[in-house]
């Protein structure tokens, strides 16, 4: 051990000439760096000690400021509005070989499907006026003609012969199944353009309408029901189904250009029929225009049918329908 000690002695001290032990020079360098850090900490902690005692005898709220941040404005999505111009949809075939083809833009049905609802609502119990008050119509969506001209698969453009809803604005009339429920429902089976394209010229077979298209008319009533200026009639008829054209107007709006007088099929097996006028508004990008349909999107019930329509089978008073509904046509139409 003394040993030990005198060796760190030696390393730390020297003699002198006179045998005195003198301290070296890095030692006093070390003693005075320990010194002056030892200073140095006493400082900091009776700062310390200080700032403690100062905040605990007068104790101060604490402020906070909130500078403005730079915050990215995310901008609302723009709605894309349907294009209202005949040039800018595309068709693209849904069935081969089919002339009637599927709008890809089907944005394009939600105006054809209006005029379809106007179609349903008549035949609801709802007269002409009524209806186009309910969808704010100015006037009839219908066209008042004999023929349309009509692209087919087989035999080219042809004149079709038409027929189209009497429309006087206070004509009523009801389409009942066996249920005594409104039981008439469209079904989109495919579009066409009305002209063709010879060179870098468009050839148009029909220039008032750019656009037709062709739609299942599902009459699956066993009854319907007549009502004009008090009088009513009511009859048994069969369901069958035909074929009705709308017609492309611009703006959005079509306007029915009436039913096609062939082919006119009877329906034997109306649940058949129904499962099959579902598959091709599927395949044409529509929805199925039913009952249901017209409740759920506009809100329409069949209207009340007169307390004793079922009784009401006297000639005489189809005969004062008719020809109220003759003198009408005969003066917006001469």
């Amino acid at each position: 051990m003394k040993s030990l000690f005198t060796a760190i002695l030696d390393g730390l001290t020297f003699k002198d000439i006179a045998g005195k032990r003198q301290p070296r020079a890095y030692t006093v360098l070390t003693g005075l760096l320990l010194f002056l850090m030892l200073v140095l900490a006493s400082c900091v902690a009776l700062e310390r000690q200080a700032m403690l005692e100062e905040v605990q005898r007068t104790p101060q709220p604490v402020q906070v400021t909130l500078e403005p941040t730079d915050v990215a404005q995310t901008e609302a999505p723009v709605a894309e509005t349907c294009p209202s111009d005949p040039a800018d949809w595309t068709f693209v075939d849904a069935l081969p070989g089919d002339a009637m083809k599927r709008i890809e833009e089907t944005c394009v049905y939600d105006g054809l499907a209006k005029s379809v609802a106007w179609a349903m609502t008549v035949r609801a119990g709802y007269t002409r006026a009524e209806a186009n008050d309910l969808f704010g119509f100015a006037q009839n969506p219908i066209a008042m003609l004999g023929q349309v001209n009509f692209m087919t698969n087989n035999r080219g453009v042809v004149a079709e012969p038409v027929s189209f809803t009497p429309l006087h604005p206070d004509f009523a009339e009801w389409r009942l199944n066996s249920a005594g429920n409104f039981d008439v429902a469209y079904a989109l089976r495919g579009c066409t353009r009305t002209y063709e394209i010879v060179g870098n010229k468009a050839d148009y077979w029909n220039k008032d309408y750019e656009v037709i298209c062709s739609l299942s008319e599902q009459a699956a009533n066993t009854h319907i029901v007549f009502a004009l200026n008090g009088s009513v009639y009511s009859a048994p008829v069969d369901p069958t189904q035909s074929f009705a054209l709308f017609g492309y107007v611009g703006n959005g709006q079509w306007v029915w250009l009436g039913t096609r007088q062939e082919p006119k099929v009877k329906m034997d097996d109306l649940a058949q029929f129904e499962q099959d006028n579902r598959r091709m508004a599927e395949f044409f990008g529509a929805p199925y225009w039913d009952a249901a349909w017209l409740t759920q999107t506009y809100g329409i019930e069949m209207k009340d049918l007169p307390a004793d329509w079922q009784s009401r089978t006297d000639e005489g008073e189809k005969a004062e329908i008719l020809n109220a509904i003759n003198q009408y046509m005969s003066e917006v139409q001469p």
